[in-house]
This record gives structure tokens, C-alpha cells and sequence, in this order.
């Protein structure tokens, strides 16, 4: 069976390894170690902390040069910076000229702002929903998922992918909102899947066609989260749905 990991962290300089345990993972061994895993494809953007546009645009080459090494095996995220409205417009036309359809994840404390939803990034959803282009959002405690809630009910022609199924205040937070919005997808990439039964019941709420399969490797073990969700007993065809369909139908309608 495929699996497409939805939510990753490549990177070519040290510097942008997200890795807790330093050389554990490499630029060189990166795709080996996801593919010893059972991992056939990834998607997600290069992170670092930096507050200037010029370290935005820095990680966006760095992700179109590990794509132009790795080919088919990796779908690039891009980032932008709602402190620099014009500037992510421009960067988003020159990334969508480069291939690129994927916005994130977005990792908003990482880059100095907060807000998913105010007036600078209602200027930069437009742009997005002009390009029909995915935004994948990392969602904590540190979030405010009302006024995320607020850029979904807006936007509603643009897919917002969630990051992070969290704990048990949050977990219910995507499970309404999953429920309310054909745009909000959850992916299950850092906390939450350690917890026994919290997929299937997910999927006993909201089904299997809104949920993708994501580690945030290199910051988790890979392995444990192919394995925790083949755990879970899911049905063939919402196993199916989870490792690999969804994430090809969001790839596919915005190609």
C-alpha cells in the first residue's frame, strides 16, 4: 500500500534540521530512513527560525532545490509572512511559476507573527485562493483556533490542512471543525496518534476521506506512525483513505 506522508521537514543545510538528536537524521540520509519506513512520497516545507523576508525566501529556494534533487518523491511547501504582505504575494507567483502549490506548514511562532486570520493575511489568502493552492497550518496550544476557525469560514475555496491532532481540548476543537467546513482537513503528524484509539475515533466522528497521514519527521519517528495507525484496525478502504487517497486527491486538484 502507498503511503504519502503529509507533513515533513526536508532540509540540505544543518542548520534547517529540525532533528531533535542532531545527526540521527541527515540531508543524505533523509529519504532513506522515510523509505525504510515504508514511505513512498512526502510534502512540506524547510523551517528555521527567522523573522526577516529574506530568511523566508531563503528556506522557499532551499525547498525548490531539494525538489530538483529528490524529483518526484517530495511535493515543496512554501512559507510567506503576513508582516510582508507584497512581498509574500510576489513570493507566492514566483513559487507557483516554480511548481509549487503547496502553502506550508506554516509555523507562525517560528517566524515571529500570530494570527491566521487579520487584515495583512486576508491579502495573502487572496492571492492563494487566486492560484488554488493547499495551506497546511500548524495548530498547539499557542493557537488561536477561533480565529483560524475565521480564515476557514472565509476562504471556504481554499483547503486548509490542520497540523497536529494535540490533546484532548484541541482534538475536539478539529473534530467540530471538521464536521462544519468541507475545506478543514487534519493531518496526524506530531501529538496525538500515541494516544490509543484517538483515529478511530476520529474516523467513528468525521470518517476517513478529511484525515492524512503525516509524521513531521524529522522530529518523530517515522516508523511508529505507519505502524500506530495499521494498529488502529481501520477498515481496508479508510486505511486506504488515511495512508494515501486523500492526500492524492488534494495533490491532484491542484495540479
Amino acid at each position: 500500500m502507498n503511503i504519502i506522508d503529509f507533513h515533513t521537514h526536508p532540509f540540505l543545510r544543518d542548520e534547517n534540521n529540525s532533528c531533535f538528536y542532531g545527526d540521527t537524521v541527515t540531508s543524505e540520509n533523509f529519504v532513506k530512513t522515510l523509505k525504510s519506513a515504508g514511505i513512498d512520497h512526502i510534502c512540506g516545507s524547510v523551517i528555521y527560525k527567522t523573522e526577516s523576508f529574506e530568511g523566508i525566501k531563503k528556506l522557499n529556494r532551499e525547498a525548490l532545490e531539494i525538489k530538483k534533487q529528490w524529483g518526484d518523491f517530495y511535493t515543496p511547501g512554501m512559507h510567506i509572512h503576513p508582516h510582508y504582505v507584497k512581498e509574500s504575494i510576489e513570493e507566492l507567483d514566483f513559487m507557483y511559476q516554480n511548481g509549487v502549490r503547496l502553502v506550508g506548514e506554516l509555523v507562525p511562532y517560528y517566524n515571529g507573527w500570530s494570527l491566521y486570520y487579520d487584515e495583512a493575511m486576508h491579502a495573502i489568502y487572496e492571492e492563494i485562493e487566486r492560484l488554488g493552492m493547499i495551506v497546511s497550518v500548524h495548530t498547539d496550544m499557542k493557537v488561536d483556533m477561533d480565529n483560524l476557525e475565521k480564515a476557514v469560514k472565509r476562504f471556504k475555496n481554499i483547503t486548509f490542512v490542520a497540523a497536529h491532532p494535540h490533546q484532548r481540548e484541541h482534538y475536539y476543537k478539529h473534530i467540530e471543525l471538521l464536521k462544519k467546513y468541507d475545506n478543514y482537513y487534519l493531518d496526524l503528524s506530531g501529538t496525538g496518534l500515541f494516544r490509543f484509539g484517538m483515529l478511530g475515533t476520529l474516523i467513528k466522528n468525521v470518517g476517513s476521506e478529511k484525515i492524512l497521514f503525516a509524521t513531521d519527521f524529522p522530529i518523530t519517528n517515522p516508523k511508529m506512525y505507519v505502524e500506530a495507525v495499521k494498529f488502529e484496525k481501520l477498515m481496508d478502504n479508510e486505511l486506504e483513505n488515511v495512508f494515501y487517497k486523500n492526500a492524492e486527491r488534494l495533490l491532484k486538484g491542484v495540479e
